[in-house]
């Protein structure tokens, strides 16, 4: 479909059983290797690949394998943690880096099935927008390190907030349970931030409770 030339009076079925099928099928190859860990997987809940598996996905496999392609975790800094082996290779995290962050970091290293999202060299994604590709990743391979097994995200509560660390002004949600705010993600504003936020808006709560005062009063 992404090859097929526009052509006037062109018909585009989106909803038929040959492409409902495409779908599943396109689904069991993506999980042949992909783990099964979404019960510790902080991406769980908020997971692209599970509403696709739940809205295409077949309900069994017609393929087993017994040695799962395994990927080694990359380094992109304190910030950013990797579990490369749920990564489906949408190089989602390469475009950003290229595009809008400027940093070629990532990369698509070998070929066919020993595909893989790395670099050359390991080194910080020097970028002070890097936290973006946490929100970018629709599995769990990029999540953050702050929120790494602290909540769910169905224990969540959100709130629209304005960023008050810069002159910008950036549209934000806040998460929060009960009275700690557990993450800070960006709000879609075209006009301000689009949906990109500085990562020191998303890490700076992290001063309001495990690095800050408040765990200063509250431990005595």
């Amino acid at each position: 479909a992404c090859s097929a030339d526009v052509l006037s009076n062109i018909a585009i079925f989106t909803d038929t059983p040959f492409l409902q099928k495409a779908r599943e099928n396109v689904l069991e190859a993506l999980l042949l290797n992909h783990p099964l860990d979404c019960p510790i997987c902080d991406q769980a809940g908020e997971c692209d690949l599970q509403d696709q598996v739940k809205v295409f996905g077949s309900f069994y496999s017609r393929f087993y394998t017994t040695n799962k392609i395994t990927v080694e975790d990359k380094y992109c800094g304190p910030l950013i943690k990797t579990i490369m082996t749920r990564c489906i290779m949408c190089t989602r995290c390469v475009r950003f880096g290229s595009e809008i962050a400027g940093v070629d970091l990532l990369g698509t290293l070998n070929r066919g099935g020993a595909s893989e999202i790395g670099g050359y060299i390991s080194k910080l994604f020097d970028s002070e927008i890097s936290g973006n590709v946490i929100d970018l990743c629709p599995v769990g391979a990029l999540t953050a390190n702050t929120y790494a097994f602290k909540v769910r995200s169905w224990e969540l509560r959100t709130i629209d907030s304005v960023d008050t660390l810069d002159n910008l002004g950036s549209n934000i949600y806040l998460n929060f349970k009960e009275s700690e705010v557990m993450r800070v993600l960006p709000k879609v504003n075209e006009v301000l931030n689009e949906n990109w936020i500085s990562d020191k808006t998303r890490f700076s709560y992290d001063a309001l409770s495990s690095q800050g005062r408040y765990q200063s009063i509250h431990s005595g």
